[in-house]
């Protein structure tokens, strides 16, 4: 697929063009912080000299931010694709390596073995199908938030000198930093996919687990199906749940220091509970068939059960994807900003002046009637 700058070729020169004339408004901004705050506090020479060499600092990194983002955000990426191996587009991979090595590690097996490895080869054939398409889309979702992550840094870069320039002056700090916090969370949305690969990477292994073939037992082979039907369950509402939520929620976790793995978990577990649901049903309608061609009903079954739970099938927004997503931006505001019911004051008090002294009047009073 082609690159954000082959599909908007003049996007980048436009960001750059308003960059240019907004830069003179950031320098401007930082000369006026620097004359107010040497006129309105009395600092010691070392202190001026700290106050010079701040300004001079924030004069670079207006001019290198987009230098040093975009270097970010090549480091990030290739560290979690090449070093911890994180990518939901390679999940077919994945899978079949991680089955190749279970079944080289098993070594020389007895008869009754190779028949129940027989047996499940439909399943697996089955599995890799769903893996594939899985990959696929997962690769689509990709493609379309890395367009969205040039987007948002091209159009921050652009704007960034004005926030930059607030770091000058006390009372807008806060603005800036949070302007930039929130720009350093989208250069890192990719270690969200890298945090949800921990999870993908232990439930492959635990489908790929041939306990239940290797124990000899008739019901080994039925017990292994039903192991990767729950794991195929889980993992279909998994990876397309994360492949579109992680970045939130590593974005959230710089911006605001919540917990990206504990935001990622609850939400997925409300998507995924009715794929998982269905996990026993699939199990026994492919029981009911008789070779590839029940396998292939069950996992017909499987993916449709997973595709359900994303869609929002289910009645409560805890139960699909849609309804998980849509909570994400609830919990981005702060509580203190959040509308509570009967929380206005009344129409005859719009400012609540009079509310709140009515208040402290029965603090200091229990028994006035306000």
């Amino acid at each position: 697929m082609n690159d954000f700058n082959s599909l908007f070729p003049q996007f980048l020169g436009r960001c750059l063009e308003l960059k240019t004339v907004v830069t003179p408004i950031a320098f401007l901004l930082l000369t006026g912080g620097l004359i107010a705050t040497v006129l309105t506090t009395h600092r010691s020479g070392s202190a001026h000299f700290r106050l010079f060499g701040r300004v001079l600092l924030l004069t670079v990194f207006i001019v290198f931010l987009p230098t040093w983002g975009n270097w970010v955000v090549s480091a990030v990426d290739d560290t979690v694709k090449n070093v911890l191996k994180a990518d939901p587009s390679k999940i077919f991979d994945q899978y079949n390596a991680a089955l190749e090595m279970k079944k080289a590690a098993v070594g020389e097996r007895h008869w009754w073995e190779k028949i129940m490895d027989w047996r499940a080869a439909p399943m697996e054939w089955v599995l890799t199908a769903f893996f594939y398409y899985l990959g696929w889309i997962a690769s689509a979702l990709m493609w379309w938030a890395y367009i969205l992550q040039s987007a948002i840094l091209f159009m921050g870069y652009a704007l960034s000198p004005i926030f930059i320039g607030f770091l000058a002056f006390p009372v807008v700090q806060n603005v800036g930093r949070r302007y930039l916090l929130h720009l350093v969370g989208v250069m890192v949305w990719p270690l969200g996919w890298g945090l949800a690969g921990l999870i993908t990477d232990g439930m492959i292994g635990f489908m790929t687990d041939r306990s239940f073939l290797s124990s000899g037992q008739f019901a080994g082979n039925e017990g292994y199906s039903l192991q990767n039907f729950m794991g195929v369950a889980f993992l279909g509402v998994w990876i397309i749940f994360t492949t579109i939520a992680a970045p939130i929620f590593i974005q959230r976790a710089i911006q605001n220091g919540d917990s990206a793995a504990a935001g990622l978990l609850s939400g997925a577990f409300g998507a995924a509970r009715a794929g998982l649901a269905t996990a026993a049903s699939t199990f026994a309608s492919g029981m009911m068939g008789k070779g590839g061609a029940g396998m292939a009903q069950a996992g017909v079954a499987s993916v449709a059960s997973a595709a359900e739970a994303v869609m929002g099938a289910g009645l409560s927004s805890g139960g699909s994807l849609i309804g998980s997503l849509a909570q994400i931006r609830a919990y981005q505001e702060p509580a203190a900003t959040q509308r509570r019911p009967g929380g206005r004051f009344p129409r005859n008090d719009p400012t609540g002046d009079k509310t709140v002294e009515a208040l402290l009047r029965r603090t200091r009073n229990p028994y006035s009637q306000g």
